[in-house]
């Protein structure tokens, strides 16, 4: 999938040439709540416009991509607290939300309703936070724009923090193998950068991408049982108290791409 992981989230999906380059890629998440009497038919509908920015700035080179990610289902847990995600990823932090003021005139010379489309949004949804994050580890694109993305939140300890960056380093070789055996299409890891604080929702994300929701149900446990040995020496017992012993899923959601530079 063409996407920001790259995301989302994201990706928030990247796509197969922005992983190609070996350079390091950041995705900023912006987790949206819609406001009171809206719908997400309404927010999608403003992304949609918010799609002609986005590739402007993309032909800028200010991003490599952007991507509006809905809720599939409300399939979430009961501690996710947005609506929807939107994902800008890029190979500058100082400009991967830059908004040039020329490049938006431009815009509205050419199309005068852009003009009030910051008001138009802020009607229909707000953005609760920003996270930066920096891609870790991923696996190769599947170019799946219809992808079941599960994208997870993850909590570790400061003592734990480079002890679990290490075990999902070594935890892609398990998922390569999932994507061999046609459990998943493909895995990414990002590390936040800003903001960080004890009270925040983690320091990483994980986003999984499913061809569709019975690949949900399919058995991997071939792969993370072999894997467990093959690749980190652990029995399927120890790997899953390790992961427990490291991190804590604080959010968990099921996401599809909505609209977006890919297509």
């Amino acid at each position: 999938m063409k996407k920001l992981t790259l995301l989302f989230l994201a990706i928030f999906a990247i796509s197969t040439s922005t992983f190609a380059q070996n350079k390091t890629i950041y995705i900023n998440i912006a987790y949206h709540k819609l406001k009171p009497g809206h719908t997400i038919d309404e927010a999608m509908a403003i992304e949609k416009r918010w799609k002609i920015i986005q590739e402007k700035r993309k032909s800028a080179g200010l991003i490599t991509g952007w991507a509006a990610y809905k809720i599939l289902n409300q399939y979430k847990s009961e501690s996710v607290d947005y609506d929807y995600v939107s994902m800008n990823a890029s190979y500058d932090l100082n400009k991967i939300t830059q908004y040039p003021m020329d490049m938006f005139n431009a815009l509205v010379k050419e199309d005068p309703s852009m003009y009030t489309i910051l008001e138009e949004t802020d009607k229909v949804q707000s953005v609760m936070r920003n996270v930066i994050t920096k891609a870790i580890e991923y696996t190769g694109s599947s170019n799946d724009l219809n992808s079941v993305v599960l994208m997870e939140t993850m909590k570790t300890t400061t003592s734990n923090y480079f002890a679990y960056i290490d075990f999902e380093k070594q935890v892609k070789s398990i998922h390569s193998d999932r994507i061999k055996a046609g459990n998943i299409q493909e895995w990414a890891f990002w590390q936040h950068l800003a903001p960080m604080s004890d009270d925040g929702k983690g320091q990483f994300t994980t986003v999984t991408f499913f061809k569709d929701l019975s690949k949900l149900d399919e058995d991997s446990s071939p792969s993370y049982i072999n894997g467990a040995k093959k690749y980190m020496n652990l029995t399927t017992d120890q790997y899953l108290k390790k992961a427990d012993s490291l991190r804590k899923i604080e959010q968990a959601v099921l996401l599809q791409y909505a609209v977006g530079t890919f297509n």
